[in-house]
Order: structure tokens, then sequence, then C-alpha cells
């Protein structure tokens, strides 16, 4: 699991066990743990989310939750950008089929799709249609499962104020059979007391759809679009190398262009590295 992700979990279920915490009797009441009304959130929730989706979008859910708490890879933009220019080099050098000898070696599945295309693609036009399609493509599947989990967020609370409802409606349908004005008004102190210990039973279910919402479902959703974000970001860096490539650019126009993908801090970072590289290779020489 991403460390982050764990983090946040840990820190909002310590925060909520505490909330929960009588420091009087030294535990968490029982009443916080109600089967029957976790079934209504989470049953609800799902039933919602498999009548609001296709069966396909349902099934993939725990793989796309997956790709949100667990570990990613990041790729550096500069490590993307050295190694496109590097292809620039080669192909000025050999041709743009020399590409085709490493392309095996790309991790970055878009990455090698589209200098697959370029090999093969003279157009630049059609090129450039392919790379946007392919890109435009991917921004939509994850857009997809982003939103199927802000939608978990929304139905979450609503089910929960609907099993709040179910338990008011039973309690007091229950205590309207039990109970006349006259046992009631020798009984107050006790009905109350009844009625109170049941409105905290049926609150229980709102609780669960709160909780489920923001520390669950929405969070994921945020964690998908982050890392979504990310690779549209990697991929808009790639798109702009391939076209550069194709378009035979010297490695050093590609590069400054390139550059300006990254922030002003990261770019001089890496010129400075550059600039190290190149002192050393001097003095060896």
């Amino acid at each position: 699991m991403d460390f982050a992700t764990m983090i946040g979990i840990v820190i909002g279920l310590s925060l909520v066990a505490v909330g929960m915490y009588d420091f009087d009797a030294g535990t968490i009441p029982s009443v916080f743990f109600n089967l029957q009304g976790l079934a209504i959130v989470l049953g609800g929730t799902l039933a919602a989310t498999i009548i609001n989706y296709p069966a396909s979008t349902i099934l993939s859910m725990f793989k796309v939750a997956g790709k949100a708490l667990g570990k990613q890879s990041f790729q550096n933009p500069l490590s993307i950008i050295t190694q496109l220019v590097e292809f620039n080099k080669m192909s000025r050098k050999q041709g743009l089929i020399a590409l085709e000898n490493v392309l095996p070696e790309i991790s970055n599945n878009y990455m090698r799709i589209g200098l697959e295309n370029a090999i093969l693609e003279k157009d630049p036009n059609k090129l450039n249609n392919f790379l946007q399609n392919e890109l435009q493509n991917m921004i939509i599947r994850h857009r997809n499962g982003q939103e199927m989990f802000y939608n978990m967020g929304t139905y979450a609370p609503a089910f929960g104020l609907l099993g709040t409802v179910m338990g008011l409606i039973l309690m007091m349908a229950g205590q309207g059979q039990t109970s006349t004005v006259a046992s009631f008004a020798d009984q107050a102190q006790d009905t109350t007391g009844k009625l109170l210990h049941g409105m905290g039973i049926a609150l229980v279910t709102t609780f669960y759809g709160v909780l489920l919402a923001n520390l669950i479902f929405i969070p994921i959703a945020g964690k998908l679009k982050t890392r979504s974000d990310e690779e549209v970001h990697i991929s808009e860096i790639i798109m702009a190398g391939i076209l550069s490539i194709h378009g035979k650019e010297h490695p050093l126009i590609m590069e400054e262009k390139l550059l300006t993908f990254v922030d002003k801090q990261t770019r001089e970072r890496h010129r400075d590295a550059q600039a190290a590289l190149e002192a050393s290779a001097e003095e060896a020489a």
C-alpha cells in the first residue's frame, strides 16, 4: 500500500476512535458497532453503483481501487526527457527505423506505442492525431474510475440517512404500540431513556455513511485523480518529444522545449547537472 495512503487511513481511523471512546467506561460503546446499519450503507451503496454502471465497470472496481491504494512507481519527468533526447540523437544518426531495437526495453506503454507509430507514420498530422487520441482515451478511462468512487461517496451518506429514518420509524412505531397515555405518564423517564437509546442506534447508519464517504470513497477518487494528472503530464511530455523526434528537431532545441513542462527549479537543477557532466568530460579528455 502507498505510504501516504496508509498514514492517512491510520490517522483518520485513530481520530474517529478517539471521538467514539468513552473515557469514563474505558471502552468504545457497543452502539457504534451495528451490522444491520453497516449492511444498509454498504449494500445500498453497492446496489446503487451496480444500477448506475455496466457490469464491466463494476468488475474493474477493485482493480481501480488497487491502483489508488497500491504503491505506484513515480516517473521522473527529467528521466523521461533524457530518454527522449537520447532517442532523438539515435534517430538523427541512424534513422527512425533504428528505434525499433529499443522498443522492447521501453516500460512506458504510451511511449512505446507512440514511437512505434512514429516509425511507421510519415504524416506528422496523422501522428499527432494518433497521439492525441491515445491520450484522450486514457483520460476518459481514468475519469470513469474517479467518477465511480465520487458517486459512491454521495450514495453512502444518503443510505446512511435512509437507515436512520428506518430506525426512527421502527422505534416510534414500537413505542406507539407498547405505550398508552397513562403508562407513558407513569414511566416518562424510562421511556425517554429508551427513546434516546433507540435514536442513538438509528443515527449509527448516518455515522457509517459519512465515515465511508469521507474516509474511503471520496479520498480514493481524489487519489485516482492525482495519479491520473501525473500520468497525463508525463504523457504530454512524451507526445511533445515523439513529435520532435519525428520532425527531426535538433536535440538541444527539443530538450529546451521539453524542459518547459517542468518547474523552474527542476529545470535549473537539470542544467547544472548537465554542465557538471560536460565539465567532467572535458577534464577527462
